[in-house]
């Protein structure tokens, strides 16, 4: 299902499919991190994807496909674009959304308590609409006992899209299960880090990118392949499809590298890339897969930071497990 909305939202951010330079891993970090894609609603990212980088294709799941060179070692590179996000689970008589969570990687007991009183964006079928989630009145609070009420949770978030019935939501072009997400505003701060949510990931499909880009003559021998993957946080449905063409009717088992996560803060900023731990994917699919991750602070918070210069040193790493040139 494709939402009109969210790809007017990101239209702002991309541009019209401006081109990229082949080194700006930079500008690319920042730009991914401003675009929204929860799981299941990945069309505006993978869009995006797909004009930025020349030669790509969607497959029939839908991930974006990009290939160079032919024949084998077939070198495989993955990231998920998805984020793990919300949906609108039911409209209130008094005009305000209630939520349900998407994806299933699991986030940790504060993940929901972050969008308590914050900006949100919800993506309407015309178009985005800002919106917030409420907090408790502190005039009712007055008087109450300290800790008399229970940590915030799902349950207890109503977003005000600014409507007073059902009728006005409807008019706004919000519907049950439009996606909804934490407004995005990307902070680049110190020595060359940047803030935002689902940070590391994003600035992991930024050096595929980028590494793409920069694959300019293909791999010294065989094929190189990136997949943009989606529905990442549902068990790497997307990947796992795309894995599966790619072995199908007999052919060789690909090396296969996975992209992103969250490892963690020791060697932010050190130009390093952590081998992380076996993945989903690498259980789901039964062959080798390795797993990379960028290093980052404060991880699947608002404000998860990775250094720009970590994602750059992952570029040129996923160049040369392609065979080209660093």
């Amino acid at each position: 299902m494709r939402w009109p909305g969210s790809v007017a939202a990101l239209a702002c951010v991309c541009g019209a499919a401006a081109p990229l330079r082949a080194q700006d891993t930079d500008g690319l970090v920042l730009r991914l991190a401003a675009m929204t894609a929860v799981t299941g609603f990945e069309d505006a990212m993978a869009d995006s994807v797909r004009a930025l980088l020349a030669g790509s294709v969607s497959d029939r799941a839908g991930n974006v496909v990009w290939r160079s060179g032919s024949g084998e070692p077939v070198r495989v590179a993955v990231c998920p674009l998805d984020e793990v996000g919300y949906v609108v689970g039911a409209v209130t008589g008094e005009g305000y959304l209630t939520l349900r969570r998407v994806g299933a990687t699991a986030m940790g007991p504060l993940f929901d308590q972050f969008i308590e009183g914050q900006r949100v964006t919800v993506f309407g079928r015309r178009g985005a609409v800002p919106a917030v989630v409420g907090v408790r009145s502190t005039h009712l609070q007055r008087g109450r006992p300290a800790g008399a009420d229970e940590p915030f949770s799902l349950d207890a978030a109503y977003v005000d899209v600014g409507a007073s019935s059902p009728a006005e939501v409807a008019a706004l072009g919000v519907e049950l299960l439009a996606p909804v997400a934490r407004a995005k505003r990307p902070h680049r701060y110190g020595d060359g880090l940047v803030a935002a949510p689902f940070a590391a990931q994003r600035a992991a499909c930024a050096a595929l990118l980028v590494a793409a880009l920069r694959l300019r003559d293909g791999p010294a021998a065989g094929t190189a392949v990136a997949v943009f993957a989606r529905r990442g946080h549902f068990a790497h449905d997307g990947a796992g499809f795309a894995l599966a063409e790619l072995t199908g009717a007999g052919a060789a088992a690909p090396s296969v590298v996975l992209l992103g996560g969250a490892a963690g803060p020791d060697s932010l900023g050190g130009g390093a890339v952590v081998d992380a731990a076996d993945s989903v994917l690498v259980r789901r699919r039964r062959m080798a897969v390795a797993a990379w991750a960028l290093p980052s602070r404060y991880a699947r918070t608002p404000v998860e930071t990775v250094a720009l210069r970590d994602a750059d040193a992952l570029a040129r790493r996923v160049v040369a497990f392609w065979g080209g040139a660093r």
